[in-house]
């Protein structure tokens, strides 16, 4: 297929017919080439006046699917296909990064109770898929291989646990992030996030939580 030939064609178009022509190549894109095109446009997307019940709504069917093995996609890895990775865990953690971005315009608009909904189902989720549940499959996965920024999203968390929650409640909520930053080498600095956050009576619960689990922080 000739490239300039394509482009002169495309440039003579209506508005419409090119809309058309985005919308199919978007449907026949992977997940991979979508992030390629995409990507930026996606990050630069701030969605105003959210449904925050449509949006705990769609966390929860995300969920539900995940847990009924709808992304999971086996297959005999050898020393040949260990690295590939099915297009179905691709898709997975493309989703679980749209949700947690909705859930930090959540946190951002203010609607701090719904947001703590549904990043404690994700975060919950994501528990399950780092202990080995059946939700995706890959040689080696991880949040790692969120498109987005883990550190913006657990950072959105945090803060509307500040917002809301006592200080007994918000150490609880607090310690697994501290606990998985610490198995992550502290690449997202939770501590500090947490500590600059909190209030003072909710970091002073939160420091005697540390001490009484013994969690490593930095």
């Amino acid at each position: 297929m000739n490239e300039e030939a394509v482009s002169n064609y495309l440039k003579k178009q209506t508005k419409a017919v090119l809309l058309d022509l985005l919308n199919s190549a978007f449907n026949e894109m992977n997940t991979s080439q979508r992030r390629a095109v995409f990507g930026n446009m996606v990050k630069q997307m701030k969605p105003k006046n959210l449904d925050k019940n449509n949006v705990l709504k769609d966390v929860k069917e995300f969920c539900n699917e995940s847990l009924a093995g709808v992304y999971y996609a086996p297959f005999d890895i050898n020393s040949k296909n260990y690295t590939h990775i099915p297009e179905e865990t691709e898709e997975w953690f493309e989703k679980l990064n749209d949700h947690l971005l909705l859930s930090t315009h959540l946190t951002n608009q203010k609607d701090h109770s719904c947001a703590i909904d549904c990043f404690s189902l994700l975060y919950d989720l994501i528990g399950k898929m780092e202990d080995g549940d059946e939700i995706i499959f890959a040689d080696e996965y991880g949040t790692w291989m969120l498109p987005g920024d883990e550190k913006v999203y657990i950072g959105a968390y945090i803060s509307s646990l500040a917002a809301v929650k006592s200080p007994e409640e918000y150490a609880k909520a607090t310690v697994p992030l501290l606990q998985k930053d610490s198995y992550e080498s502290f690449s997202n600095k939770v501590y500090s996030i947490a500590i600059n956050a909190a209030s003072k009576d909710q970091q002073k619960c939160l420091k005697v939580e540390i001490s009484k689990q013994k969690i490593r922080i930095k």
